[in-house]
């Protein structure tokens, strides 16, 4: 039998890519997307810790996205792999899953004439076996309500 890595490694699942317009300029939508995660991100639908009080992006390169619970317990949802204001930030997804090897997803800002047209993009499924179609499948419905209604309303309300 090969050995887990090999076996992991022989099959693609393809990334969950998810994109809305809002109508503001890149350098708000950015700063909307990291600054102001707290006031957009659904925390009582989707957290994973219990009795989430709040969330936080820390802006900068190897800074923490993480949840705080009401208790003052910290919950680390990612790290911050690239920062890039107002184009694209990066960070790893360990959110129910694995720290090692974590899912990756990438935000880019990119201008139209509408305003901004803001991808995301969530790869990084391979890692987990078996458990990827399933798992990717759940992130790609959460990814419709967390970033396209609850990102999109809000960065179009502000």
């Amino acid at each position: 039998m090969k050995p887990m890595s090999e076996r992991v490694a022989a099959f693609a699942v393809p990334p969950v890519v998810k994109s809305v317009t809002v109508r503001c300029p890149p350098e708000k939508a950015f700063r909307l997307f990291t600054a102001d995660l707290a006031r957009w991100w659904p925390l009582a639908g989707f957290h994973a810790a219990p009795d989430p009080e709040s969330c936080r992006f820390e802006g900068f390169t190897g800074g923490r996205i993480y949840e705080r619970s009401a208790a003052g317990g910290e919950t680390v949802w990612g790290r911050v792999e690239a920062w890039e204001p107002p184009h694209r930030v990066a960070f790893s997804w360990a959110v129910w899953l694995s720290e090692d090897p974590c899912q990756h997803v990438s935000v880019t800002f990119t201008p139209v004439e509408a305003g901004t047209r803001v991808e995301l993009t969530h790869q990084g499924w391979e890692h987990l076996g078996d458990r990827a179609a399933t798992v990717r499948e759940s992130y790609n419905q959460g990814w419709v309500t967390v970033f396209e209604q609850c990102y999109g309303s809000y960065a179009n309300s502000n």
